[in-house]
C-alpha cells in the first residue's frame, strides 16, 4: 500500500475517534450545564470564548499554515519560529490582563474581566505547546493526538459535572473549558521536550518566510473569525446576555455535528493537499472531491436537525430551552452554507495563498456586517436569517475569486461537487472488502 494512502487511512480512523468523542464530551457538558446554569451564564461564557478565540488568532501568527506549507524545515527554523510564539504569548497575555476590565465595562458585565484573565492562561499553554502539536500533525501522528484529545475532553466533563454538583456556577464551565484547553498543549509541550527538544537558537532572518505567509493568515483568520460571530457581538451588545445565552446554545448546538465531521476530513487535508501543491490538477481533483464529501455528510446530518429540532432541543437542553427551536432550524440552515466553506483552509494552506484569503474574508465581512445589521434592527429570528441569506449571497464570488484561482475549477464543476451523494457503493465496497 501507498505510504501516504497508509497514513490517510489511519489518520482517518483516528481522527474520526478523537473528534467524534471529543465533540459527544462537548455536547454532554453543554445538555447537564444547562439543567444547572441559566442562559444569562452561557451568555457571559459565549463572551468569554469569542474573546479567548480573538486571541488565539494572534497568538499562532499564522505559524501553523506556514508550517503545513513549507515541506522541508529544519532545526534551527524551528527553534527560531519557536522562540517568537513564546514571547509573543507572554506579551499577549500581558495585553488580555490589562484590556479585560475595559472589555467587561463594553459589555456591562464586570464579571467578564475575571472570566476573561482565567481562560487566558490557556494562550501561556498554547504558546508553550502550540509549535509540538502542530508538528505533530504535519507528521501525520494523528493516533496520539486524538488520544491526548480525546482523554483530556473526557476529563473536563468531569470536572464540569463535579464543580457544578458543588454550586460553582459559571466557574464549572470556565474551568472546565480550561482545562480541555490548556492541558493537550501542556502535554505536547512535554513531549516535545524529551523527543525534539528546541534549541537555544534565535535567527529572524530564519522566520521571516513563514511570517510573511503567517501575518496573511493571521489577518484572514481575524477577519473570518468576526464574520463568523458577527452576530454574537451585535446580540451581546443590542440584547440582553439572557437572550443571546439562548443564542448561543442554540449555535453551538448546529455547529456540533460540523464540529465533528469536518475536522476529521481537514485535519488530514491540511497536510495531505499541500503534497499536491505542484499539480493543479491533482490539487483541483482532490479539492472537488473533498467539498463533495463534506457537502454530503452535513447535508443529510443538518436536515436530520431541522426536522427533528423540537426532539432534539428537549432532550439536550430541556423543556425550558423551547424557545430556542426555531433558531436551531435557521442556523441549521446557516451552518451547512459554512460547512462547504470550509475546505478553503486546506486548500489556501496548499497553495500558500494566504493574501488571497485575507482580501476575501475582508469582503465578505462586510457584506455579513450589512446583513446582520439589518437583520438585529428586527429580532434576534431575523439576525439568524440574515447571516444565512448573508452566506447564500457570497456563494458565487467565493469560486470567483478563491476556488476559480487557486485550482482553475470551473463554476459548473464547483456547483456539481456541492450536491449530495450517498456514497452507496463506495460503502458496499468498503463492507465487501471486509
Amino acid at each position: 500500500m501507498d505510504p501516504i494512502r497508509g497514513s490517510v487511512i489511519k489518520g482517518v480512523k483516528w481522527t474520526t475517534m478523537g473528534t467524534i468523542g471529543v465533540a459527544v464530551c462537548s455536547l454532554l457538558r453543554l445538555s447537564i450545564m444547562a439543567r444547572f446554569l441559566d442562559k444569562t451564564d452561557f451568555g457571559l461564557m459565549a463572551l468569554t470564548l469569542f474573546i479567548l478565540g480573538i486571541i488565539n488568532l494572534f497568538m499562532d501568527m499564522g505559524l501553523t499554515s506556514a508550517i503545513f506549507h513549507k515541506q522541508n524545515i529544519s532545526k534551527n527554523e524551528y527553534s527560531s519560529l519557536y522562540w517568537i510564539n513564546l514571547i509573543f504569548g507572554v506579551l499577549v497575555f500581558g495585553i488580555i490582563f490589562f484590556v479585560s476590565p475595559y472589555i467587561a465595562s463594553f459589555y456591562n458585565e464586570p464579571l467578564l474581566a475575571e472570566l476573561i484573565i482565567i481562560m487566558a492562561v490557556a494562550v501561556l499553554a498554547a504558546a508553550l505547546g502550540g509549535q509540538f502539536k502542530t508538528i505533530e500533525h504535519k507528521k501525520l501522528n494523528f493516533k496520539i493526538i486524538a488520544i491526548v484529545e480525546l482523554t483530556c475532553a473526557i476529563l473536563s466533563l468531569g470536572i464540569a459535572v463535579i464543580l457544578a454538583i458543588y454550586g460553582f456556577g459559571i466557574y464549572a464551565l470556565i474551568f472546565s473549558a480550561l482545562f480541555q484547553y490548556a492541558v493537550p498543549n501542556l502535554f505536547f509541550w512535554l513531549r516535545g521536550v524529551f523527543l525534539n527538544p528546541v534549541r537555544f537558537h534565535f535567527k529572524l532572518s530564519e522566520a521571516l518566510p513563514f511570517l510573511k505567509i503567517g501575518i496573511y493568515e493571521v489577518g484572514s483568520q481575524f477577519v473570518n473569525y468576526f464574520n463568523r460571530d458577527l452576530d454574537i457581538i451585535v446580540i451581546g451588545k443590542l440584547f440582553s446576555t439572557e437572550l443571546l445565552g439562548g443564542y448561543s446554545l442554540a449555535k453551538q448546538l448546529v455547529f456540533k455535528p460540523a464540529q465533528i465531521i469536518n475536522p476529521i476530513i481537514t485535519k488530514i487535508a491540511n497536510p495531505l493537499l499541500a503534497k499536491f501543491q505542484t499539480d493543479i490538477h491533482v490539487l483541483k481533483k482532490n479539492y472537488l472531491k473533498l467539498i463533495n464529501i463534506i457537502s454530503s455528510l452535513n447535508f443529510f446530518v443538518y436536515l436530520g436537525i431541522i426536522i427533528f429540532a423540537p426532539i432534539v432541543v428537549n432532550i439536550l437542553y430541556g423543556s425550558k430551552y423551547e424557545s430556542i427551536v426555531t433558531l436551531v432550524r435557521i442556523l441549521s440552515l446557516y451552518m451547512y452554507l459554512r460547512s462547504l466553506g470550509n475546505p478553503i483552509g486546506s486548500l489556501v494552506i496548499a497553495t500558500g495563498r494566504t493574501n488571497l484569503s485575507f482580501y476575501w474574508n475582508l469582503f465578505s465581512m462586510a457584506i455579513m456586517a450589512i446583513f446582520v445589521f439589518l437583520g438585529s434592527l428586527v429580532s434576534i429570528q431575523t439576525v439568524a436569517w440574515a447571516v444565512t441569506l448573508g452566506f447564500l449571497f457570497l456563494f458565487v464570488p467565493n469560486w470567483w475569486f478563491l476556488v476559480r484561482r487557486m485550482t482553475g475549477a470551473s463554476l459548473k464543476e464547483f456547483v456539481l461537487a456541492i450536491v449530495p451523494k450517498l456514497y452507496i457503493d463506495e460503502i458496499r465496497q468498503m463492507v465487501s472488502k471486509k
